[in-house]
């Protein structure tokens, strides 16, 4: 007569697929940061450059000070590894301190993706594999450290802006005021790229700004208030950002399409390929729904990447870094069905397969890269201290190179600025960019950017042809410089009797100059 009802089972096939997806972000995670702990120095075309400069920060105005370069301090946007480095350098050492700096900013790119799904839904899980997958893209591979450091904060500060959207207006913009801060600081695309994300996620609730518009003015006006004031003291203090170069490339935007391992064009396509067929997938199966926000979030990136040039202010791969804020923010606001039985295994499977083997070619690059380097260093050990080091490299010139595993030898000339107190005359010393600059005495022999100069143009200056004004410091290179550091796999020969072989690695070989009065007691 009665029915009696039963108490629902408790589904513990989905308990145990959290936990299972759990676990395997746990094993990705570790994995993804394991090339940065196997190796002294991350191999990574900019990586050298910054530890100079680290090096001629934390010796500048001691007795130990760098010989060729000084300290020139401003206000410029791009601060974050130099102002912490170089302290923490005094206590831990100059290599140690650069890498924690660099695994530190990784870890809050991480977090900062998954804060963002916490805040966003309650889940981290599909922002944490996209993060881990795409920790070695193009941007944070090329070695923009400033920029990785800075972003995952401003990830951070997204996440905070949206756990906040209830709060009192006060504490909303008293702590948004203190992020505009960091991030000036830290890195000024970061903070734009924040500004945009949270302008967005406000705009997504533009009916609630209606209802209210007093509330909405003083919104608008605190989020611009900070970022008015820290611009205009800095521009009044002798705060500049970059220079005046600006290039949109469409061919820039073809590449960053396809950006997911900044050491391998082969894996960043496979991978590309890979992710496509499982939107595909997925979005057929109507296993997909993005929210509200991240429809307006991620259409408003999308435009953004697509208007935005190559290079602004001459930093060069900005879009790209778009495109990367992109799809680290977008999967917060995504919501993916569980596949049923097999078909969900399947899915997680080739998910945390595809994040593995991306992992395992950065972790081969990184080892690839690392004998080189070390033999370069071991090469570097038995030249003078002071000494003065050129970059050539055989066949044409290309930034970045079509073989990426050859791009962080671009910049490995600066390892000797560490060691050897040596001179690099491409080391970057930006007005508006980095807070160091090369000594009067030298300036002449110095470009505040640059890469290697083809060895068919070296040829052409010491056979008396006169160099573009960005490589006049190379005008007289056989007379005013020690050494010359040849990049380029299987590079021959070179033809030049008074350039002495010393040393020879997979990606390098480098040669002593001999100058006039070598060769003539040579020959007598």
């Amino acid at each position: 007569m009665f029915e009696t009802t039963l108490p629902a089972k408790p589904d513990h096939s989905a308990s145990h697929f959290i936990w299972l997806k759990g676990f395997l972000l746990l094993v990705v995670l570790v994995v993804a940061f394991l090339p940065v702990m196997i190796v002294d120095i991350p191999a990574m075309a900019d990586y050298p450059n910054h530890l100079a400069r680290m090096s001629i920060l934390m010796r500048a105005g001691t007795p130990e000070a760098h010989p060729y370069y000084e300290a020139a301090w401003a206000p410029y946007p791009n601060l974050a590894m130099d102002l912490i480095v170089p302290f923490v350098g005094r206590f831990i050492g100059i290599e140690l301190a650069s890498k924690l700096f660099y695994l530190v900013s990784q870890m809050l790119v991480v977090s900062g993706a998954m804060a963002i799904g916490a805040a966003a839904q309650g889940r981290v899980i599909i922002s944490g594999f996209i993060a881990s997958l795409f920790l070695y893209a193009m941007p944070f591979a090329f070695g923009f450290v400033n920029f990785e450091f800075a972003f995952g904060i401003a990830l951070w500060a997204v996440a905070v802006w949206i756990w906040l959207a209830d709060r009192p207006l006060p504490q909303r913009l008293a702590t948004h005021a203190v992020f505009v801060v960091v991030l000036y600081i830290s890195h000024l695309f970061a903070l734009g790229l924040y500004g945009v994300v949270v302008g967005l996620y406000e705009l997504s609730r533009w009916p609630e700004h209606i209802e209210n518009w007093k509330r909405t003015v003083l919104l608008v006006a605190g989020m611009a208030a900070p970022a008015i004031i820290v611009g205009a003291l800095a521009l009044a203090f002798g705060g500049k950002v970059g220079g005046n170069g600006t290039e949109w490339a469409l061919s820039a935007k073809l590449l960053a399409l396809v950006q997911v391992n900044g050491f391998s064009r082969y894996t960043s396509s496979a991978v590309t390929v890979v992710l496509m067929i499982l939107t595909y997938l997925v979005v057929k199966h109507k296993m997909v729904t993005v929210s509200h926000a991240g429809y307006w979030i991620g259409f408003g990136l999308l435009c953004l990447f697509i208007v935005m040039p190559f290079r602004v202010a001459d930093t060069a791969f900005v879009d790209g870094r778009v495109l990367l804020a992109l799809v680290l923010i977008l999967p917060a606001f995504i919501t993916i069905k569980r596949p049923q039985g097999a078909r969900g295994l399947v899915f997680v499977a080739l998910m945390v397969g595809v994040v593995l083997a991306n992992s395992s070619v950065t972790i081969w690059a990184q080892l690839s890269c690392r004998s080189d380097y070390r033999a370069l260093t071991t090469a570097f050990d038995d030249i003078p201290m002071g000494s003065r080091i050129l970059t050539g490299m055989d066949g044409p010139p290309e930034d970045p190179p079509s073989d990426l595993l050859l791009y962080p030898m671009y910049n490995a000339a600066a390892l000797a600025v560490v060691t050897r107190d040596a001179l690099m005359p491409t080391l970057f010393t930006y007005p508006g960019k980095q807070p160091v600059r090369p000594r009067p005495e030298i300036a002449s022999l110095t470009v505040p950017q640059g890469g290697p100069i083809p060895m068919s143009e070296l040829e052409a200056y010491a056979a008396g042809a006169s160099p573009p004004v960005e490589a006049a410091y190379a005008a007289h290179w056989t007379r005013d410089f020690d050494y010359l550091l040849v990049i380029a796999p299987g590079i021959g020969s070179s033809r030049h009797s008074n350039l002495e072989l010393i040393a020879t690695g997979k990606q390098f070989k480098l040669y002593r100059i001999r100058k006039l009065a070598d060769t003539d007691t040579e020959s007598g």
